[in-house]
């Protein structure tokens, strides 16, 4: 449950970044209604599992060494931190306006998941980063560990996504420009929390002592 809370809240620090999935849910979903972002979900996810694989079966030993792990959660704590800053500062602006689009089949938005995700810098940026550094810090080793960082990444996903999605389907009378932009500001904190949080992991991680070398033969 650890893995999976921690994957799920750490999630929305890339989830609610303004960028193209965010801006084809919205016009996807304004256009033919809710299932739409179901399905640019399930493209979403598919990009992602792959990396999750391959970080499990390319990287494993190698996440293993101490202080390979705890120079990676540093750095997933900076990028955490300055994804924060930007979110505080860039929500005055934030807006949800988007422009009349034609509705896309269901194969051609889990298509259309797969190929915004790829093409967006900041997500391929957030795994290399963040993302690698979040799965060194947490320290995880057995193939159910992964699975809880999937499900939980996953889950933080579509907590966001289909909370914009509903919001659209049904209220977008109420969902204000402001409305939004205090959604992002909370978000913002709640990211700069969680950098504090895997920069005290990195450096617990550096100060526990060296294993001692195993004894030699016998003289």
């Amino acid at each position: 449950m650890r893995v999976l809370g921690l994957a799920f809240v750490v999630a929305l620090s890339g989830a609610i970044a303004p960028g193209p999935l965010l801006a084809l849910v919205i016009s996807q979903v304004l256009a033919q209604g809710f299932r739409a972002a179901l399905f640019l979900l399930v493209g979403h996810a598919l990009i992602e599992i792959v990396f999750v694989i391959g970080l499990r079966h390319g990287l494993g030993r190698l996440l293993a060494r101490p202080r390979v792990r705890a120079t990676l959660g540093g750095i997933g704590a900076g990028v955490l931190g300055y994804m924060g800053v930007a979110l505080w500062l860039e929500a005055s602006g934030a807006t949800l306006a988007a422009g009349p689009q034609a509705a896309m089949a269901w194969y051609g938005l889990i298509v259309a998941g797969i190929g915004v995700s790829l093409s967006n810098p900041y997500f391929t940026g957030w795994w290399a980063t963040v993302g690698t550094g979040q799965m060194a810090a947490l320290d995880l080793r057995t193939g159910r560990d992964y699975l809880a960082f999937f499900a939980g990444h996953e889950l933080g996903d579509l907590a966001w996504y289909l909370l914009v999605a509903a919001l659209l389907a049904g209220g977008r009378q109420w969902l204000t420009d402001e409305v939004y932009q205090n959604l992002l500001r909370g978000c913002a904190v709640i990211i700069l929390a969680l950098a504090a949080l895997f920069l005290a992991l990195s450096l617990r991680i550096l100060r526990r002592p060296a294993p001692a070398p195993a004894p030699g033969p016998p003289a």
